[in-house]
């Protein structure tokens, strides 16, 4: 529903986005959305290419996303082998897998909440596409909750702190929707400000009491919770958003951040 399934014209696609091989830069973590190629597309492109130039030393890329379906609970982890993309299968990083489940009371190795989720699954023939040899690392948040939110980040400061300098951390976020154009733009750019100023605490107020409605905005604050981005640099952000009507009729606007 979101990208092509065919290979070729899988591989067509990534190609016209602009993403050479040993080029790119060297980011440590992205924010990209999850919407249909066709609209977000190239805004992910520029965030994983942003990260293209640590290719060789990528040994796994972190991936979390927010569950859409309101009634899941906690945070999801993969039992899964690996997970299928046009171009190819991409192995989960088991080891990281369990060490971090042993991090958190809300973690679960369950692939259920990952079958029917798009999130992550929109941003995988990147992953292959950019870090060929990576393994992944699925991580999955139902409904929004301040200890998921804390437990997370505390789990990806012990797991992912020592191995920092071989992840990649990509979250899968998009900005905001509303009925109104103008409020769903105005709700952007406040996610988006809170984005640059690695402000966790801000971010995760607002998303939990209904302020932001950032899908991912609490996955976004649990990685700045956590200090893995302590030592950045650089956060670039896109010259311009972009946005899609949804199915609902809601204007949803997307973006993409590098943290270097």
């Amino acid at each position: 529903m979101f990208y092509p399934e065919d290979r070729k014209e899988t591989l067509n696609y990534l190609r016209s986005f602009g993403l050479e091989e040993g080029l790119g830069g060297h980011a440590q973590a992205i924010i990209v959305p999850h919407g249909a190629w066709s609209y977000s597309g190239t805004l992910v492109a520029e965030a994983f290419f942003s990260a293209m130039g640590r290719s060789p030393s990528i040994k796994r890329v972190v991936l979390l996303g927010p569950i859409h379906d309101k009634r899941e609970k906690g945070l999801f982890l993969s039992n899964s082998h690996s997970f299928n993309t046009p171009l190819g299968s991409i192995l989960v990083d088991k080891k990281i897998t369990e060490e971090l489940e042993v991090r958190s009371r809300f973690f679960e190795i369950n692939d259920v909440p990952h079958l029917g989720e798009h999130s992550i699954e929109v941003l995988l023939p990147f992953v292959k596409y950019c870090f060929p040899n990576a393994l992944i690392v699925p991580i999955l948040m139902g409904q929004p909750k301040a200890q998921y939110i804390y437990d997370l980040a505390q789990a990806l400061k012990t797991v992912i702190m020592p191995i920092l300098n071989e992840t990649l951390i990509v979250v899968s976020c998009n900005l905001s929707n509303d009925t109104d154009q103008a409020t769903a733009k105005l709700l952007a750019e406040e996610a988006l400000n809170l984005f640059s100023q690695r402000n966790s605490s801000g971010l995760a107020t607002a998303v939990l009491d209904g302020r932001l409605n950032a899908c991912g905005g609490a996955l976004a604050a649990a990685l700045f919770e956590s200090g893995l981005l302590d030592k950045t640099s650089t956060c670039s952000v896109a010259d311009n958003m972009v946005s899609a009507v949804s199915a609902e009729n809601n204007t949803v606007f997307y973006s993409e951040l590098s943290y270097v």
